[in-house]
């Protein structure tokens, strides 16, 4: 038989003109002239409506049946969100969404509640958003009635148990300590601040004191005011009778008690936007996030559907303006976008954003302006126009793809207030838009002379200063630190007695001649540490050239991994690459070197550190004296030994990916070094749980330290070209 790869030509050309041949006459002419296609008109699409019933305790149910697959989904949106959190308590409504599907109810524990669900397959999520509170459930339709009766137990008899709201407050805290590590997440969230003003509900942020400050009687409040039936849109869709399904819906949820109406706190924001040029220095990047803009509208502004059709034009796709001039003709960034936003019952915001590169960052500025300019002077084509509407008529079906889609939309229709059909009328007015509407709309929603520019990015390295745009400035993004139990008042004899205890401490460890002859020290050992998946233990090379230099490579089952410190930068190097240190992780690792006890006896003649005797306890037996070191803002406890001197525990609020935590090192095995006598093992709890423990093979002091070590590499990032 002979292969294809050697069929004769002849033989192809055969093949290749009967398949033509079967092509409709003047289809090869219709590709070679594309331009020249003609399309039927899109045919007219009705979108299912949902029938909708109201309890007589005013519960609005909308039923959307969907016979496709033996599985029924439900939605309840409820009357909440984080715009009503109290200004001290920010975060509350985002502890409540997440405690009220995990902290059990009167009659079933949160882990029970798994346990039901995951027998049957069956998903039940509560969360919360800006403007609402949520609660979904999905399983097959012959465990609905079980399922739906754990349901209504959820949102009417929710207990909050103590232990499921300490995991949601960590999650919280987690959020916290890492949000400004993503560039973009910084830049949209200060730009928020900007235009909406920091103390608005749209602007404010969750901070460890707010969220420290929420208590299961804060949770129990918020229920109480907020989750009754008349404040609660439920719908459902899947393989049900819509009349049977609405005398389930009654049986089940018909006696939950209405509340008297209230009306709720209108959530404030500025009305106009402080323009100006704002900088936030950020030094682990290679480039700029920017961005621009002010108040934009609301949806149910009558030139919604021509801004829509502006917002295409300016930066809705890859023939849009913003990504054909920025991006693809300038090559100036990687990521481009542009839009008069809009949100159902308080304005969104207008933005032009970009990502570039450092040493184009002005001229990343200018293109954005160049562009804001154009689009309002230089209004859209009837061809922009018309390929924008062609592109936003077409992928309108996608609206519609799903049932739940079409439900989720008629609950938001509701909850807002807006007609049912609104959607289905949407396709219509875009149609009706024309380039006149667009042009008119550009200059009436965007100001350039109102906007506020914000840049992210390193301090150096931008082709043209940003005060060529205008008066900088400098917007603070450091996380205020979760504050531990305040020290009691220091009185002269407990500082007198302090200065003494330290003394000792520093003789203990070898004197201050040894311990000022310390430049450099390498720890070898066992590094034990507790994750989710258990314990797992790695070999751990330590090397700190004092103050501020630290080196530590870890063998993992993953491969090498090294973590480099010096001075204020860092960087992490794992089989995947490198990457700068992030900055929450930064500043605990400077304030870890602090706590070291020969860095801390290096600085005993400091003025700026305070020392002040705390009492005395006795730890497993042992009595021991309490020290407060107070240095840079930090403090530090540490348990002596009064016999010995020897520093056998020490205790600080510190902070991990995971948040703020309550620290507690305990040491043993001391053993003499060069002089120095030192712990060989260590272990660490967090807020009480065991959390690591280290057992030291080798410490080597002064070793030979090459300066190389430290050294971080040019481009911590894989490419800065546009991609």
């Amino acid at each position: 038989m002979r292969s294809h790869k050697t069929l004769p030509l002849t033989a192809l050309t055969l093949a290749v003109t009967a398949l033509l041949a079967l092509l409709p006459a003047g289809a090869s002419a219709q590709v070679q002239d594309h331009e020249k296609l003609k399309f039927p008109p899109m045919r007219s699409f009705t979108v299912p409506q949902p029938e909708r019933i109201t309890l007589p305790n005013g519960m609005l149910v909308l039923l959307l049946e969907d016979h496709e697959l033996p599985l029924i989904e439900a939605g309840a949106r409820i009357r909440t969100g984080s715009r009503l959190d109290p200004v001290d308590k920010v975060g509350l409504s985002e502890i409540f969404g997440a405690v009220l599907r995990t902290g059990g109810t009167t009659s079933m524990t949160g882990d029970q509640i798994d346990d039901f669900l995951e027998a049957r397959a069956a998903v039940v999520e509560t969360g919360a958003s800006e403007d609402s509170t949520f609660a979904t459930v999905s399983c097959l339709k012959q465990d609905f009635p079980d399922v739906v009766k754990v349901f209504s137990d959820i949102l009417r008899n929710p207990v909050f148990s103590e232990d499921k709201i300490k995991i949601a407050k960590n999650s919280a805290n987690a959020g916290i300590a890492r949000r400004n590590d993503n560039p973009q997440g910084i830049m949209f969230r200060e730009f928020d601040k900007l235009v909406y003003g920091a103390g608005s509900p749209y602007g404010r942020t969750t901070e460890y004191a707010t969220i420290e400050s929420i208590s299961r009687d804060d949770l129990v409040a918020f229920h109480k005011k907020y989750l009754h039936p008349n404040r609660v849109i439920l719908g459902l869709t899947g393989d049900f009778n819509a009349k049977e399904m609405a005398s389930k819906i009654k049986a089940t949820f018909g006696d939950w008690p209405k509340a008297p109406e209230t009306k709720d706190p209108v959530a404030t924001y500025q009305t106009s936007t402080k323009s100006g040029v704002y900088y936030i220095q950020k030094e682990d990047m290679t480039q700029s996030d920017i961005i621009m803009g002010h108040l934009g509208i609301q949806r149910d502004n009558p030139d919604f559907f021509a801004v829509e059709v502006l917002n295409e034009v300016l930066g809705g796709s890859f023939a849009s303006r913003l990504f054909s001039n920025v991006r693809s003709k300038k090559g100036l960034a990687y990521s481009v976008r542009g839009s008069v936003g809009s949100n159902y019952d308080y304005p969104g915001t207008f933005t032009a954003w970009m990502t570039t590169k450092t040493e184009t960052t002005a001229a990343g500025m200018d293109a954005l302006l160049v562009e804001i300019d154009a689009i309002v002077a230089k209004p859209p084509t009837d061809q922009e126009v018309q390929l924008a509407k062609d592109s936003i008529l077409n992928s309108f079906v996608f609206n519609f793809d799903s049932k739940m889609k079409i439900l989720n939309q008629q609950i938001t229709y509701a909850y807002f207030g807006y007609p049912s059909d609104f959607l289905a009328r949407y396709r219509e007015n875009i149609e009706k838009v024309t380039p006149v509407d667009v042009a008119r709309v550009a200059k009436k929603y965007i100001h350039k002379d109102q906007m506020a520019i914000l840049v992210v990015g390193p301090s150096k390295g931008q082709d043209r200063p940003l005060d060529s745009f205008g008066k900088v400035a400098t917007v603070d993004i450091t996380i205020p630190e979760a504050k531990g139990p305040a020290a009691p008042a220091a009185s002269a004899q407990s500082l007198t007695k302090g200065k003494a205890l330290f003394a000792k401490m520093v003789g203990a460890l070898g004197g201050p001649a040894a311990v000022d002859a310390v430049k450099s020290i390498r720890i070898v050992g066992t590094d034990t540490r507790k994750g989710p998946q258990g314990e797992f233990s790695t070999k751990a090379v330590s090397t700190v050239s004092i103050p501020d230099r630290l080196h530590q490579e870890m063998t993992t089952p993953m491969g090498k991994m090294v973590m480099v410190m010096a001075g204020a930068d860092g960087f992490v190097n794992t089989p995947q690459g490198t990457q700068p240190l992030p900055e929450s992780q930064r500043a605990e690792v400077v304030r870890s070197l602090r706590r070291q006890p020969i860095a801390l006896a290096q600085r005993r003649d400091d003025g700026e550190m305070k020392l002040q005797h705390l009492g005395e306890e006795s730890i497993d037996g042992t009595k021991v004296e309490n020290l407060l070191v107070t240095i840079a803002g930090d403090e530090l406890r540490l348990s002596i030994d009064p016999a010995t001197g020897r520093i056998l525990r020490q205790a600080y609020r510190g902070q991990d990916q995971m948040g703020p935590a309550d620290y507690v090192v305990s040491f043993s095995d001391f053993r003499q070094v060069s002089g120095l006598t030192l712990p060989f093992k260590s272990a660490r709890t967090r807020n009480g749980e065991p959390h690591q423990s280290m057992v030291v093979e080798e410490i080597v002091i002064n070793p030979n330290v090459d300066a190389a070590m430290f050294a971080q590499p040019e481009s911590p990032t894989a490419s800065k070209e546009p991609k």
